[in-house]
């Protein structure tokens, strides 16, 4: 037991050892891999002023593993009917459990950010107990916290999950980080059991044979990393297919060894559509205080009548307003045009006398010399 103990932890100190000395930037807080097991907390704001009103949400934080599903279909269950959003801080983990659920996330139209969560001393959830046989239902912790997106990262695995998001938000201060997909170190325990088979015979004849239990033994194997089989990576690429994605995410994992890894610039998370929104995390949950009241505020409709009432008794009343006539509305043009009316209206009745008189009758008068016969 004790050289299987000390083989094992030479070995991984010797799987380290190459990812110390690889010349890649690392997050300062960037959770590792193999670091504590994810913990998945409903997390109320604990802004100054921000309640009854505080904000929540879904924080997700550490390694990922196969129970890590449940944990998080314990949350969104807990939170419905609210969407909070997903605040993720990851290393990375088990591939299939983070496929698993990025389909959760997007089949429920969650949102998801790069952002960790800094826990209340008084308030920080307890550390997760392991679990111990059949878990017939999850209860989520609660804690109150503030949302942090400065030296947050999602790396590795992690960013299967982030890419189910319905929005994805990465900040400016935020990494992502892509590498190539391995297949982690594990220790299975395998149990021999002994038996002993009793056969009892009648004249040749096999008349009963009984199996009985003799004893068992327990074999510890370690089984060390190594490169997953091409149908990984076309689960993968399936995977992103479904969540709208491009295939450059897989193309640029495989640019970066697995003792290493590759963080993503600005220009690459926009072209892998890892990124839909610059802004971090926190100013989904960040508490906005109301606006001021106005300055004059409206008085009560009562107060008001009385107001302009006594306004009305100090002021002189106003002078009755004459309505205008239509001559003073229109005297520009209604004087020139009378004037030409009346003209051409003399006129015709003129012309119209002299025809009713018809033609005035010849005067007699006595012939003079010279005249015609």
């Amino acid at each position: 037991m004790y050289f299987s103990r000390s083989w094992i932890l030479i070995s991984a100190l010797a799987l380290c050892a190459p990812a110390a000395a690889a010349p890649t930037r690392e997050a300062a807080s960037a959770p590792r891999p193999d670091g504590p097991p994810m913990r998945v907390t409903i997390v109320r704001g604990a802004y100054p002023g921000c309640e009854p009103n505080c904000e929540e949400w879904i924080a997700a934080e550490g390694r990922i593993e196969k129970q890590s599903p449940a944990l998080f279909r314990a949350a969104i269950d807990a939170a419905e009917p609210r969407k909070p959003p997903i605040l993720i801080h990851s290393g990375g983990g088990d591939v299939d459990s983070a496929i698993a659920i990025g389909r959760l996330l997007r089949q429920k139209g969650f949102q998801v950010a790069v952002a960790r969560t800094e826990f209340l001393a008084e308030a920080a959830p307890a550390a997760a107990e392991p679990a111990r046989g059949k878990i017939k239902k999850l209860e989520p912790p609660h804690a109150r916290g503030f949302a942090r997106s400065l030296q947050a990262s999602c790396a590795s695995a992690c960013t299967l999950i982030l890419a189910a998001g319905t929005q994805r938000y990465v900040g400016p201060t935020a990494l992502v980080g892509l590498h190539d997909i391995v297949v982690p170190e594990t220790t299975v325990t395998q149990t021999m059991r002994y038996y002993r088979i009793r056969t009892l015979t009648k004249g040749g004849r096999v008349v009963s044979k009984e199996k009985v239990f003799v004893g068992e033994k327990s074999f510890v194997r370690h089984i060390g990393r190594s490169k997953p089989t091409p149908e990984t990576y076309r689960r993968v690429r399936r995977y992103l297919a479904e969540m709208g994605e491009t295939k450059e995410v897989v193309d640029l994992m495989m640019t970066a060894p697995p003792e290493s890894i590759r963080w993503l610039t600005r220009a690459e998370l926009v072209s892998t559509k890892l990124a839909t929104d610059e802004r971090g995390g926190e100013t989904l949950v960040a508490y906005v205080p109301p606006p001021p009241p106005p300055k004059f505020a409206v008085r009560p409709i009562y107060e008001t009548f009385v107001a302009l009432q006594r306004e009305r008794a100090v002021s002189p009343p106003a002078p009755p307003i004459r309505p205008s006539s239509w001559f003073e509305l229109n005297r520009d043009w209604a004087l020139p045009a009378g004037l030409s009316g009346g003209l051409l209206l003399l006129l015709i009745l003129s012309s119209l006398f002299r025809t009713l008189r018809g033609p005035e009758p010849q005067r007699w008068r006595p012939p003079v010399a010279g005249d015609a016969p």
